[in-house]
């Protein structure tokens, strides 16, 4: 996900407390060992907001989208009023949305896969596709939640580098999407 807003030293700390302790080696570990890790850290601490951050981080970084999409959706419960909660749900369900961008105007597949690349995402069209089906949804749906959640993280005043990453986003899916715009 985007760096919406910075990490503070609390945010490492809890990491460290939380999922580093289910960790074999805390300096050098792949993505599934920490994806295992924080999964026993959710079941351990089910209300710990940034354990289901990095979750929900991970599972984009794998590919994950219908797993990232629910530890993002418990971000927002843990935390609404914290930007990075509807902004990591908003770009859960953008990732989704690109199943349908094949088709569409190169230039924003492009900057969706630029946005959302610097995490390792495969951006695999197929994936999107087998999760938008396995989770019985449609690429309009996703569409319009991303919009929901990317204007409900503008409401929450983010600095002004945020708000332009927000807006540009937002202006890709009205551009793709304009009939869902409100």
């Amino acid at each position: 996900m985007a760096n919406i807003a910075k990490w503070s030293f609390r945010d490492g700390n809890r990491i460290a407390r939380t999922v580093g302790r289910f960790l074999r080696d805390r300096t050098t570990y792949s993505t599934d060992e920490f994806i295992h890790a924080a999964e026993k850290a959710a079941q351990r601490y089910p209300d710990e907001w940034i354990v289901f951050y990095a979750l929900g981080d991970k599972y984009m970084e794998k590919g994950e989208y219908a797993r990232a999409l629910q530890a993002c959706k418990r971000c927002v419960e843990l935390r609404p009023n914290d930007i990075r909660s509807p902004y990591a749900l908003a770009t859960s369900y953008n990732v989704l949305v690109r199943a349908d961008w094949a088709e569409f105007e190169a230039e924003i597949a492009d900057a969706l896969r630029e946005a959302i690349s610097p995490v390792g995402d495969p951006l695999d069209p197929n994936i999107s596709d087998a999760e938008l089906q396995e989770m019985g949804m449609v690429v309009e749906t996703a569409a319009t939640q991303a919009m929901r959640w990317f204007e409900r993280a503008l409401e929450l005043k983010p600095d002004a580098s945020s708000r332009a990453q927000i807006k540009e986003d937002l202006s890709a899916l009205y551009k793709r999407f304009p009939h869902l715009r409100h």
